[in-house]
């Protein structure tokens, strides 16, 4: 197997209303469109309905595309028919007889408010919802029925993909908050995390389910109970804003609060220089192993430069801290470690950093204290 059938491409949704750019990219496994294509596929399909219904333009209201930028199913096939022999057509009568779908190579996934994909690649079928939390999720040939028949019992529209898909585009991408190319030992190792957590569940929804499902309880009277895994999120939100200073603006105000970190090479005696030798020895081999894959970690330094290391999909945040102490050896300093992503200063060595969802091609600022 080469290099490039053991990556995964997903794009993640951010405040954006572009999931149905996001489902047909990770669909075909590239970027493939933009919103300013798939727009102009809209606008092409509006001019012609226009001219078929004899309406004039000030009177059409656009059904291809929301003024949120959410595309429609008819946008959607255009698009993929573009790139070749590829059909799109309903599956929701298969799934109410329970047929078996598993021969397929990907579906779309549509409510009224949002797009997601579910792709077989290299015989392993993957939800690319853009709202999952730590990337692509594993979906195993005996649950993909269920999988689906849950999809559309919450109000999805089901789509299968039929034909010739394009080559993956993986090369020469600028991976970003956004834009991901992830190793399936990656997506594996995050997998065999969540699936021990209590009332593990694939996701489905947009941004909004949660709040979706509370609004839903509560006009019933009822209370919403959340999952483990919300509960932890909630939770760890909560502990964000009582103990996480505040974004302002561009950079981050920590006003003259001191770090709290727990790093214990921060409390070495400056005195002992034969001690912090033998550290800076253990550490000088501990990096001069070159990884092939795991997390890369992008780190920005206080002098404005930049550093990228690779970690070990168990790698903490003692090692983030091992790695920037071990390069500032020259000149020695305390710092702490933000993560701008999360808003979380990095405090608790011990963490694991996908426990704490800091995945591949994070970027890690390292604030001089």
């Amino acid at each position: 197997m080469n290099q490039q059938k053991q990556l995964i491409y997903w794009e993640k949704q951010g405040y954006d209303q572009l999931c149905g750019v996001h489902c047909i990219n990770s669909l075909l496994q590239g970027p493939y469109f933009n919103e300013i294509d798939l727009a102009t596929i809209a606008q092409e399909l509006d001019r012609q309905e226009i001219e078929l219904l004899g309406k004039t333009g000030h009177r059409y209201k656009s059904q291809n595309v929301a003024e949120d930028g959410n595309f429609s199913i008819q946008v959607l096939a255009e698009a993929l028919k573009k790139l070749g022999d590829l059909q799109i057509e309903s599956v929701d009568s298969k799934i109410n007889q329970n047929q078996d779908l598993s021969q397929e190579s990907g579906f779309i996934c549509n409510s009224q408010a949002h797009w997601f994909s579910i792709r077989k690649i290299e015989n392993i079928w993957y939800n690319l919802n853009s709202t999952n939390k730590r990337g692509p999720e594993i979906i195993s040939d005996f649950y993909l029925s269920a999988f689906l028949q849950s999809v559309k019992e919450n109000g999805y529209s089901i789509f299968v993909v039929k034909g010739v898909y394009p080559p993956p585009q993986l090369d020469n991408i600028d991976q970003n908050d956004r834009q991901k190319v992830l190793t399936t030992q990656f997506i594996k190792q995050v997998h065999d995390r969540r699936v021990k957590k209590k009332n593990y569940q694939l996701n489905i929804g947009g941004s909004d389910e949660i709040e979706m499902k509370k609004a839903l309880k509560a006009s019933k009277g009822e209370k919403y109970e959340s999952t483990d895994e919300e509960f932890e999120e909630e939770l760890q939100q909560t502990n964000k804003m009582q103990s996480t200073p505040k974004f302002q603006g561009q950079g981050i105000q920590f006003g003259q609060q001191k770090s709290q970190v727990n790093y214990p090479n921060f409390n070495i005696d400056p005195l002992d220089a034969e001690y912090r030798s033998i550290i800076l020895m253990t550490l000088e081999q501990k990096f001069n192993i070159q990884l092939e894959e795991g997390l890369i970690i992008l780190f920005q330094l206080p002098n404005g430069q930049n550093k990228q290391y690779t970690f070990s999909y168990d790698a903490t945040v003692e090692d983030l801290y091992d790695f920037i102490f071990f390069e500032s050896r020259q000149q020695p300093m305390r710092f702490t470690l933000i993560c701008p992503i999360q808003k979380l200063q990095l405090l608790d060595v011990t963490q694991q950093l996908l426990d704490i969802g800091i995945d591949t091609m994070t970027q890690i600022i390292v604030k001089k204290d």
